[in-house]
């Protein structure tokens, strides 16, 4: 085996309206226009050098698959077939250039730089659904004391670093993925960074936040039968909790699966609480009825809870563990119920 085992960051960098944040699922700025065949050109990826063309019809959307990455495998660059990808003026993009910094100015008082910094250019280039980016480094390489858990990834606007948000840490498989929505590219520096000050080794309690690793915030909302409902009624219990909006195709297209999770999944101690973000009871409940569903349905209707959880957008999921522990967030919609059994086994015995 490699002796340099190394660990990965993932980025999922998503369309949506935000200032430099912003949302996944039904929030995409982008709607295909309906069209024959259509004419292509050839978007030229640069990366680190290594050039490779791949087909783009006239509305900027990817004929084929995007899996491109250097030979040291330090950073690699996905994007999925059917992906729009438009440039700041939303034209067809017709290049994509990522490099090293090469005299590498960026620095932070309160953070070691762990990998190379990598610039991602042109400047307002917008990916819908999703462009991925990730970046790799070796743990044996880390400053005595820094743990893996506690990497981060950090956009640089060329003053300061900003970190991004939502990180899941798997430390048995050195790895850490990080998903987070991007408006464009107009943070376009990116790297991960450890932090200066070491943490103590002994235990501590987990903060309340919204972010993985946080204590999942308590909340009180009601049900459709008017009844009140809060996180904190299922202590000791793993929480599958899901915000959707009715008008939200994405969200409508997985609550057939969420449906069958709930029906197979709560005799084994799992509690599915749903979110309805905006909507109006009546309105909620003719449509669960006209679409079968049974699961619990939560109304915020003000959005109160879905701005506590700093949800950016629908559908998103939080996986909460018996400890009231946030241990995965899901930004966007689910393909299938195996999608979802695959997260729920993150929370679930």
């Amino acid at each position: 085996m490699n002796k340099l085992l190394k660990a990965m960051l993932v980025i999922t960098l998503a369309s949506v309206v935000g200032l430099g944040f912003a949302t996944a699922g039904c929030s995409s700025s982008f709607t295909p226009t309906p069209g024959g065949n259509s004419p292509t050109h050839q978007l030229e990826i640069d990366l680190l050098g290594e050039k490779n063309e791949f087909p783009v019809d006239s509305q900027g959307r990817l004929e084929s698959q995007v899996e491109v990455s250097p030979a040291d495998g330090k950073i690699s660059l996905s994007l999925d077939k059917g992906t729009i990808i438009l440039d700041k003026d939303t034209q067809p993009l017709t290049a994509i250039h990522v490099s090293i910094e090469p005299n590498s100015p960026l620095f932070s008082e309160d953070a070691h730089i762990i990998s190379s910094v990598y610039n991602l250019e042109p400047q307002g280039a917008t990916f819908s659904p999703q462009l991925s980016l990730t970046l790799s480094y070796e743990p044996e390489k880390l400053p005595e004391g820094l743990r893996e858990k506690e990497l981060y990834l950090a956009c640089y606007d060329g003053t300061k670093w900003y970190t991004l948000s939502h990180k899941e840490a798997d430390t048995e498989l050195h790895s850490i993925t990080i998903t987070t929505r991007l408006y464009n590219f107009n943070f376009t520096t990116f790297a991960i960074l450890g932090p200066m000050e070491l943490t103590q080794s002994t235990p501590s309690t987990p903060t309340q936040g919204t972010e993985v690793g946080n204590l999942a915030p308590d909340f009180q909302l009601l049900n459709l039968k008017e009844e009140p409902v809060s996180l904190s009624d299922f202590q000791n219990k793993p929480v599958m909790l899901n915000f959707w909006k009715a008008k939200c195709p994405p969200c409508i297209s997985e609550a057939p699966y969420i449906q069958q999770v709930y029906e197979e999944w709560s005799a084994r101690g799992l509690v599915l609480l749903t979110i309805n973000v905006g909507g109006i009871s009546s309105q909620v409940r003719e449509f669960v009825q006209s679409n079968n569903l049974s699961f619990p349905v939560l109304l915020d209707t003000d959005r109160t809870v879905y701005q506590e959880y700093d949800v950016q957008g629908t559908p998103t999921t939080f996986f909460i563990d018996r400890d009231g522990t946030i241990r995965f967030i899901k930004v966007g919609t689910f393909p299938s119920k195996e999608t979802i059994e695959d997260d729920l086994n993150k929370i679930m015995p």
